[in-house]
């Protein structure tokens, strides 16, 4: 520094930055000024709308009564009002009073209406409608005054600003040199500037950077190199996130973003297969994901070894338990079916070893021999073969699975809104005994009213309810409308529930919650499905003694409908045997359904099993189930299913 002989450039800037401020300050005042105005003319519209406000009851008033010489008086006292220039009243959207005054014509420019709406006494109804021309000619007198106000302000702040602007322009000339003078400079070029003998702020910048373009010139070559690196180092690891984001982490084969690129560059001479793991997932949780990634990785290579030699084939790791095999030219339909069905059989030959236990997998590949919207349609069929519990399914146009699928997403959408709605209801059907033919029990069967108040059977939505992990919701729902309808119904009752509801925790202890606040347990009974997961005895016996220990009885349901197993009956403690509807609708005609019923009904009684005869459709059937000694009957011919069975309970 050259201490205080230095003249201050930027001394001289500030002071003028403040007397621009201040001109700028009153500015902003004047400006301030002109916005109060502006709040005045707002008052004043308020004023007529008062006035139209005020003056509407007695308006009204009068056209109720229809005393139109009133409207006119009072019309005519508005206009009185300088400021008033017409009056207008409708009635009914009919002039009925129009008023002008001798000003109206030549102010009626400088003026603005305004509307109110009469209504009847003491009522909401409209009845007309007030006009009111109101004048303004004195704002726009003060608009225009202000108008010329900030013309001059303008002007001078104009004025101001182009002498400060020359001022400053004339200060900073030798900034504007030097910059120009840098204008084209580089590490490699030497600039000569000339300004370094002034003894103000300019000479210090001049003098400085003639020593930073010293310091520049010497690390120019340093950061030469060092650019030169890092463009390889991010051209190096732009190859690496590249290869990531195309590749699956852990098997390293190409990912789905992959296959939807090649599916665009194969075009329509493609075909695609999609193979998923089934149950992988139990892997997983029974050995745990270590194993799991494993044997995806074992699975994967040897996948890439059975098409390595084949080069029209892409093969990729979409997800999980997910891959592709890509055909970038088509083969023929045969020959394509044949592959993916030899991929079956080879993949259930694979042997997987963890530890000392062998595990085998198998897998269900889904097909599509067009390629448009190639991964969407072979998803659909992959989910159709699962459901159709086919290891391969190829997409077809002509079977609408794509439509099905749709319909499905559909019945998922209706079972969430009702869930929601509440419009999961009960059904109650009774049970007959057979002996005093009086109503011993209702069994709660679940409806759903849709939107049209329809009541929809559960055979058209209950499977889809199982995959889309509803289930669950809608047990619960049986079970809590069920055991508070029965609360005060003096009869038993039956709720089914699968073999996944009973190996569900949650639901277990929300069954025992309901019971217990509803105090049913003496009255409920527990209809239990005969199907496949019956056999986990352990874990049935276990809720099948904790809900007997609380008061609860068990049946088995539809027991012949083609798991039947008398072992169930001596395995689990139950109460009831309910016969399935396939050997009971034909029994009077069939004789060897009724061998088969003979002998699960004496089977029971020596258990002391009481039996159940279902879907009972007419006179022969029920008279032959009571011939062959059948303890109760439920069927269509007894009772069909109703909202309500307390008045039929009543007349027994």
């Amino acid at each position: 520094m050259r201490g205080n002989s230095v003249k201050s450039l930027s001394t001289k800037i500030v002071l003028s930055i403040i007397l621009v401020s201040i001109f700028v300050f009153l500015i902003i005042f004047a400006i301030f000024e002109k916005s109060n105005k502006e709040a005045f003319y707002d008052i004043e519209i308020e004023k007529a709308n008062i006035i139209a406000r005020t003056i509407e009851p007695l308006i009204a008033l009068n056209i109720y009564l229809d005393m139109k010489d009133n409207i006119n008086k009072i019309a005519l006292q508005l206009i009185e009002n300088p400021n008033i220039l017409a009056v207008k009243v409708l009635k009914n959207n009919v002039v009925i009073n129009d008023i002008k005054s001798n000003k109206y014509k030549n102010a009626v420019n400088d003026s603005f209406i305004v509307k109110n709406l009469i209504f009847q006494p003491n009522s909401k109804k409209k009845i007309g409608t007030l006009v009111l021309v109101y004048s303004n000619k004195n704002y726009k007198d003060l608009t225009d005054k202000f108008t010329k106000l900030m013309a001059i302000l303008l002007f001078f702040l104009a004025v101001l600003f182009l002498l400060l602007g020359l001022y400053i322009k004339e200060l900073l000339s030798p900034l504007r040199k030097i910059a120009y003078s840098l204008k084209d400079y580089s590490p490699n070029k030497k600039i000569d500037i000339s300004f370094v003998s002034q003894n103000n702020e300019i000479g210090l910048i001049s003098n400085a950077l003639n020593n930073m373009q010293e310091k520049i010139s010497q690390y120019s070559k340093k950061q030469q190199d060092i650019n030169h690196y890092l463009e390889e180092q991010v051209d190096k690891k732009t190859l690496e996130l590249r290869k990531q984001l195309y590749t699956n982490t852990l098997t390293k084969l190409p990912n789905r973003l992959s296959l939807l690129n090649n599916i665009k560059i194969v075009g329509n001479n493609g075909a695609l297969l999609i193979i998923n793991v089934d149950d992988f997932r139990e892997i997983n949780d029974f050995f745990g994901h270590i194993t799991g990634d494993h044997v995806l990785n074992i699975f994967s290579s040897r996948l890439n070894e059975m098409f390595e030699q084949e080069d029209d084939i892409m093969l990729n790791h979409l997800s999980g338990d997910e891959f592709s095999l890509l055909f970038k030219k088509k083969p023929s339909i045969k020959e394509f079916t044949k592959i993916a069905k030899k991929l079956v059989r080879d993949v259930e030959k694979m042997i997987f070893f963890h530890e000392n236990n062998e595990l085998a997998i198998r897998i269900t590949i889904g097909g599509v021999y067009q390629i448009e919207k190639a991964l969407e349609k072979a998803d659909i069929a992959l989910k159709s073969a699962k459901k159709q519990q086919k290891s391969f399914l190829l997409y077809d146009e002509d079977q609408n699975i794509e439509e099905l699928f749709k319909e499905n997403m559909e019945c998922v959408k209706l079972l969430k809104k009702a869930i929601k709605e509440d419009k999961i209801v009960p059904y109650f059907q009774p049970i007959f005994d057979n002996v005093t033919n009086k109503i011993v029990s209702c069994e709660s069967l679940i409806r759903l009213i849709d939107e049209n108040n329809n009541v929809i059977s559960p055979v058209n939505f209950l499977i889809v309810a199982k995959k889309s992990r509803l289930y669950s919701n809608l047990t619960k729902i049986m079970i809590k409308k069920s055991c508070l309808y029965f609360e005060h119904v003096n009869c038993d009752f039956s709720v089914n529930l699968s073999v996944e509801d009973i190996l569900d925790n949650e639901t277990v202890d929300y069954i025992k919650h309901q019971i217990k606040k509803y105090n049913v347990a003496k009255k409920i009974i527990f209809e239990i499905l005969e199907s496949e997961g019956i056999e986990e005895y352990i874990e049935i016996s276990v809720f099948i003694r904790e809900m007997k220990a609380l008061g609860c009885r068990i049946a088995i349901d539809d027991f012949g409908s083609g798991y039947s197993n008398f072992e169930h009956i001596l395995q689990l403690n139950i109460d009831y045997l309910k016969i399935d509807g396939s050997l009971i609708k034909n029994i009077d005609t069939d004789t060897n359904a009724q061998i088969i019923i003979g002998t699960i009904v004496d089977f029971a009684s020596k258990l002391k099993v009481l039996t159940i005869a279902e879907y009972v459709h007419n006179e022969a059937v029920s008279n032959k189930v009571k011939e062959l000694n059948i303890d109760r009957s439920q069927g269509f011919y007894l009772a069909k299913p109703m909202r309500e069975i307390k008045t039929l309970l009543s007349h027994q």
